[in-house]
């Protein structure tokens, strides 16, 4: 018989609920601060409101929160800079990778606003708050370094500047992800001017298929190709790979299709293969391995998946208390990525949820079973 593994055994020492409580407090000085620090953690680990748990906090008087924060978008950001700071250099990153996204959030309310963006669907417009960050990216974990709001007004070549600045201070960059959205000449040169790589998905157009079918005919996947040459042109590399037929893919094709027949969707070329475009100069043999890097490995989506783990409800329309409830979320995260790189173990998101909440309980001292297969200590 197998013989069964001991549990694993984490230290909490980063997982400081009451540190997070005084750094709030000192970057938004109200009445009961703390308290209310607590409480947005509370919140957030059981994906409810914080007017659904005000009570569970010595009391805090229901809705009072929102007559005292009145701070700008820019007290959050610059006092969200500071958490995100503290854990980055715990892990003390060097060389890294790091993906550059933006992510919707909908939003009910006063459509007549600088940071709301109408979102144009299939059925219907929807109305969303756009977020702006940058992440370390690898096989290993996942780690937000900045988030920013994102208004009709900015210029996203000078958001991406704005947010790589702000990861540069904390942690050394070898190459930046982004995805299509970023598809711009000037982004990826300022990109280059900073000293960092890129790598971005291809648009495929006309050129992208001539360029394909000589690649099936020489067997050679890397060109060398200059972008947007009218008007703004930047040399950089071309590479393409086969696209590799995903699982169950004929039943999504029947799904879509029954979908389809209620309106009319105007019909995308399938094409059979994929591309990116990287400052990278690979080893032609390594094109594969390269390709797959991108488009498997480091999925730049998975943050704003997992940070909505920690989701706190809300109905408000503060833009600057929406942006702090965002960025809570993408905190607590990391805590879990802070935990499982600091003690070399696997620790899940619902783990976190469970110490977080112990921890918010009582005072946590000695050694603790959270679980079956996990044991942590103070």
């Amino acid at each position: 018989m197998k013989a069964s593994n001991g549990p694993r055994v984490c230290s909490v020492k980063h997982v400081d609920i009451n540190l997070f409580a005084r750094m709030f407090a000192e970057r938004f000085d109200f009445p009961r601060s703390s308290d209310y620090a607590r409480c947005l953690v509370h919140a957030a680990v059981r994906r409810k409101s914080l007017e659904s748990i005000y009570n569970n906090h010595n009391g805090l008087p229901p809705d009072s929160f929102f007559n005292f924060f009145k701070y700008s978008m820019s007290t959050v950001v610059d006092a969200m800079d500071g958490f995100f700071h503290r854990q980055a250099g715990i892990l003390g990153e060097q060389g890294c990778v790091v993906a550059v996204d933006t992510n919707d959030v909908e939003y009910w309310g006063d459509t007549d606003d600088e940071y709301v963006h109408c979102k144009k669907g299939i059925s219907k417009n929807a109305y969303v708050l756009r977020y702006a960050s940058v992440s370390v990216v690898d096989e290993k974990h996942k780690l937000t370094l900045a988030c920013l709001p994102v208004s009709k007004n900015d210029d996203l070549a000078d958001i991406v500047k704005l947010l790589l600045e702000k990861a540069r201070t904390l942690v050394k960059i070898d190459t930046v992800l982004l995805d299509r959205g970023f598809y711009s000449t000037r982004i990826l040169k300022i990109i280059r001017e900073m000293g960092m790589d890129y790598v971005i998905p291809l648009k495929k157009q006309k050129w992208s298929d001539l360029v394909w079918e000589e690649s099936k005919a020489t067997g050679v996947f890397k060109h060398r190709y200059i972008l947007n040459k009218p008007v703004d042109p930047l040399q950089t590399w071309v590479y393409l790979s086969k696209k590799k037929e995903k699982k169950n893919e004929k039943k999504k094709q029947v799904e879509a299709g029954t979908k389809r027949k209620t309106r009319k969707v105007k019909k995308r070329k399938e094409r059979e293969y994929v591309g990116v475009i990287s400052s990278k100069n690979v080893h032609p043999e390594a094109v594969p391995d390269f390709m797959d890097w991108y488009f498997v490995r480091n999925n730049v989506e998975i943050s704003y998946k997992e940070k909505n783990c920690y989701k706190i409800l809300t109905c408000s329309t503060d833009k600057a208390f929406r942006l702090l409830i965002y960025c809570i979320c993408h905190y607590l995260m990391n805590l879990s990525q802070v935990v499982r790189t600091v003690n070399r173990t696997f620790f899940r998101n619902d783990e976190l949820k469970k110490l977080v909440k112990l921890l918010l309980e009582k005072p946590f001292t000695g050694e603790h079973r959270l679980s079956r297969t996990l044991v942590v200590i103070a």
